[in-house]
């Protein structure tokens, strides 16, 4: 899917008579006679034309070895495979710089990159072709410290530029820059110019329809469902994280992506040591007594997310967020939800609240069940999760009715904060499940009465419709 004027390189697939080496294996080789890529003679020190036409790979460093090997990696991956690649940008190419948000970890500024980024094909004849390029806004995310380059931020580069390689899944990832001045690296990435997903609640809730909700929630689960793919868990995920852009294939909506990964890790490395960090209201309570961090933790936050999406509210706006409310999220409190909201709606955030980890739905679940209400309006006689399609569509246009009368206007407690900082909790109860998330959840006999009722409420709406 094309995303303006992103870097993309439409490039053959045939390339058995290429007498490609192994990059890894042969990465010591540049510098030598031969290019370490593709084993031919090099036209210059250090410069294969063949392989590099327009000298994108050579004559640069950004100083740290890593990040060179990870960009020039990714610029000869694009020889022969249909993707995109970082570039190594000069500072001095980037004007009208604007800070525009900051972090626990990072500030992100608005900025113009005069150059835009490059747009380079390979033909079937194998001849390269290098097109105009044109100036575009993009976001510059500096890494706090990263002049020395650690392996924390090594590894959300990493992150970021595997999920942006999954179509929809991530906001385009165009490479990295350094200020002079305090040589922090730079993210270079697609700028979200709809903010993101707390500030479109605080400013146009009474005109986000639950169809637009369902979209905003069906973005959301691709880039989670993406990201648990590729074996990573976010960790920090709430609504300040998540970016809003025009929608590349409707521009009468948005289009949501996670965005964030500076503590994000791999599913297969978890740490029972791990320092609590956060946003205290999204973050699960099985984290908050100290057990190590999981995929179902994001899942939690998740919940927490659906309920914000149906009050317009930051979760515990009016709470210190602090150990007393850690101990209450412990033994079961939850964040509210709007008036008129769903009950197959708040079912589904329970469950994704549930205090036990283990009876949390994946990732991959989720958008399934999210993508059945979001094509509900099709009004057919389709089932699934034990409502018809008709049915689901009837229950979203009646909570409709309700969103103007849903005020939007709170005061924050001052020591309600929704920036990731670190917490330090002790004596913490065993997670449980609240008496309300029971009746939704573990009660049978609740919860068949809960579908029925519903079901009913259905008949009456259908025909009254």
């Amino acid at each position: 899917m094309n995303k303006g004027n992103e870097a993309q390189i439409s490039i053959e697939s045939e390339f058995n008579n290429l007498n490609i080496l192994d990059k890894d294996s042969n990465s010591m080789n540049i510098g030598h006679k031969n290019c370490s890529y593709c084993n031919k003679s090099l036209t210059e020190e250090l410069w294969c034309k063949e392989c590099d036409p327009f000298m994108i790979i050579e004559g640069w460093s950004s100083g740290n070895n890593e990040i060179d090997k990870l960009i020039k990696d990714t610029i000869y991956d694009a020889r022969y495979k249909n993707r995109k690649f970082l570039e190594w940008v000069p500072f001095d190419k980037f004007k009208n710089i604007n800070q525009i948000g900051e972090g626990g970890f990072s500030k992100v500024y608005s900025a113009t990159w005069i150059d835009g980024p490059k747009i380079i094909y390979k033909h079937f004849n194998k001849r390269w072709e290098k097109r105009k390029s044109e100036p575009i806004k993009v976001a510059l995310k500096r890494l706090n410290g990263s002049e020395n380059m650690s392996a924390e931020y090594l590894n959300e580069i990493k992150i970021l530029w595997d999920l942006c390689q999954i179509v929809d899944a991530g906001l385009s990832f165009y490479g990295m820059t350094k200020d002079p001045e305090t040589e922090e690296l730079i993210i270079i990435s697609e700028y979200a110019d709809k903010g993101n997903l707390r500030s479109v609640l605080l400013h146009n809730f009474n005109n986000t329809l639950w169809e637009d909700k369902l979209l905003y929630l069906h973005w959301i689960t691709h880039g989670l469902k993406s990201l648990h793919e590729l074996g990573y868990f976010h960790k920090d995920f709430h609504s300040g994280n998540i970016l809003q852009t025009t929608n590349p294939s409707d521009s009468n909506s948005n289009a949501s992506y996670i965005s964030d990964f500076g503590l994000s890790g791999s599913s297969n490395k978890q740490k029972s040591d791990d320092k609590i960090c956060g946003v205290l209201p999204y973050i699960a309570p099985e984290v908050l007594n100290g057990e190590p961090y999981s995929l179902s933790s994001d899942i939690y936050s998740f919940g927490i997310i659906m309920a914000e999406l149906s009050s317009g509210k930051p979760p515990f706006h009016k709470r210190k967020h602090d150990t007393t409310l850690a101990l209450e999220i412990c033994n079961g409190l939850r964040p509210e939800f709007g008036k008129g909201t769903p009950e197959i709606y708040k079912k589904l955030a329970y469950k994704c609240m549930n205090a036990n980890s283990n009876q949390r739905p994946t990732a991959s679940e989720l958008h399934d069940n999210i993508n059945f209400w979001n094509f509900s309006s099709h009004d057919n006689e389709e089932e699934k999760y034990g409502y018809k399609r008709k049915e689901v569509n009837a229950v979203f246009k009646e909570a409709n009715k309700e969103i103007p009368n849903i005020s939007t206007s709170y005061e924050k407690d001052p020591d309600a904060i929704y920036s990731s900082r670190l917490f330090t909790f002790s004596n913490l109860t065993k997670p449980v499940n609240s008496s309300i998330i029971t009746g939704y959840l573990n009660d049978e006999e609740n919860n068949k009465d809960c579908q029925d009722s519903q079901l009913f409420d259905l008949e009456v709406l259908a025909h009254y419709n």
